[in-house]
């Protein structure tokens, strides 16, 4: 493994795209009212669709650490380069609220409590529930990366960035009454640190982690057929 300047690129880019992320998203979810709403869902998956369109050729604009985990179990990315998507991140969805925060006036900040972009899970689920369906959720848009890198998909990739946008768009409008739906670490623990109660989103976090674990060895063991190897002999 060598950093080079097309290393830097890459987690400049996964930088770039996760704050353009939380500023897109978060912005929009700033004015929408209620837990819930459509506008907020969709929302959230033309973020996803503005960066993966920017960023997509550049470093896979995974913007999601659950995304860079599953690439690197399915064998696309080397270890490194997960620590190296990861940091960056994790320092983008950071830099993307920091930024988004004094860009809003105040009287918007004061009307969006707890927080802008918090991701509350609803009252009455269990412990069990909570995870399965933060996993859920998380495990379909992972399926859904998971379809996109197949080699055998590799002629249907021209609209991936509205494929994949709709497909965030479905999954967070199923969820975000239960559990917030946020299906990305970054998102889900970024506001929660600013709000100063993090602990409150563990078990999002893991159903998210599970589901990033899990998926890439569903797909490598239920959708990828075993290729018999074929040996040709050799002629003199």
């Amino acid at each position: 493994f060598k950093m080079d300047w097309y290393t830097c690129m890459r987690g400049m880019s996964e930088f770039s795209a996760t704050a353009l992320l939380m500023l897109l998203g978060c912005m929009g979810d700033s004015v929408n009212p209620g837990n819930g709403s459509l506008m907020s869902s969709i929302n959230h998956g033309m973020a996803v669709m503005v960066i993966i369109h920017v960023f997509g050729f550049v470093s896979g604009a995974h913007a999601n650490p659950c995304v860079s985990m599953a690439c690197y179990l399915m064998g696309y990315i080397a270890s490194e380069m997960v620590v190296i998507y990861a940091t960056c991140q994790i320092a983008g969805g950071f830099f993307g609220y920091i930024l988004l925060l004094h860009m809003l006036p105040q009287d918007v900040l004061d009307n969006k409590k707890p927080g802008v972009c918090i991701t509350p899970t609803m009252d009455t689920l269990s412990t069990v529930q909570v995870v399965a369906i933060e996993g859920l959720l998380t495990g379909v848009v992972v399926l859904g990366w998971c379809a996109m890198w197949d080699v055998r998909n590799g002629r249907f990739l021209d609209s991936v960035s509205l494929r994949m946008g709709v497909l965030v768009t479905a999954c967070s409008f199923a969820g975000v009454q239960f559990t917030g739906a946020s299906m990305n670490p970054v998102r889900t623990l970024v506001p929660a640190v600013f709000e100063g109660h993090p602990e409150k989103v563990f078990l999002q976090l893991l159903g998210q982690i599970v589901a990033s674990i899990a998926v890439p060895f569903l797909w490598q063991n239920g959708y990828t057929p075993r290729y018999k190897r074929l040996d040709i002999p050799i002629q003199f």
